[in-house]
């Protein structure tokens, strides 16, 4: 029976870790070849959002470790199956949400990768922490044509003074011409 991953448009966040049973060369030659990693998952996907690696160079973290610290899956959702994630060996190939480019897709993966778990990275929490009660931030509250203050004094003495200059300006220029 051929297993099949459904993927949801618009999915983000998500982490599908995939067992690779298959040789070192043979999971060399998928990480290196775009075509190979194509043909193995039966979908086009962006092979940069994907990782590929023997679980030996995790040693003294783990898979539930570099999924934890490296990629921020909370432990909550490890912990029922880090038995299975701390027994693997060989190679693991790591897809994230953005290999599929926000597009609805189906895997259909070869008989040598095997889904171990689908994980989910902690969200950023946007909830307020406290309500801010100043007038600045109540809806509506941005200055409008009806609430705009009035010129400061020096903006005032200021356009006083250049209506003298110019009006003794043009009293000296008709002074000028007509004594002239």
């Amino acid at each position: 029976m051929t297993q099949t991953i459904t993927i949801p448009a618009n999915e983000t966040g998500v982490i599908r870790v995939v067992a690779l049973s298959m040789s070192d060369a043979e999971a060399k030659a998928l990480k290196k070849d775009r075509a190979a990693l194509i043909a193995a998952l039966g979908l086009d996907i962006d092979p940069d959002q994907t990782e590929i690696f023997p679980l030996a160079d995790l040693d003294g973290l783990g898979l539930a470790g570099y999924l934890h610290e490296g990629n921020a899956v909370p432990l909550a959702q490890l912990s029922p199956d880090k038995a299975k994630l701390e027994a693997l060996d060989g190679w693991v190939l790591i897809v994230f949400s953005r290999a599929f480019q926000g597009g609805a897709a189906t895997l259909t993966p070869a008989p040598a990768l095997t889904l171990i778990g689908t994980y989910s990275e902690t969200g950023t929490d946007w909830r307020a922490t406290e309500i801010i009660e100043a007038d600045s931030a109540k809806p509506y509250s941005a200055p409008t044509e009806t609430t705009k203050k009035r010129p400061s004094d020096a903006a005032m003495s200021g356009r006083v003074a250049t209506l003298v200059l110019i009006l003794l300006a043009l009293f000296t220029y008709v002074f000028i011409k007509v004594a002239g």
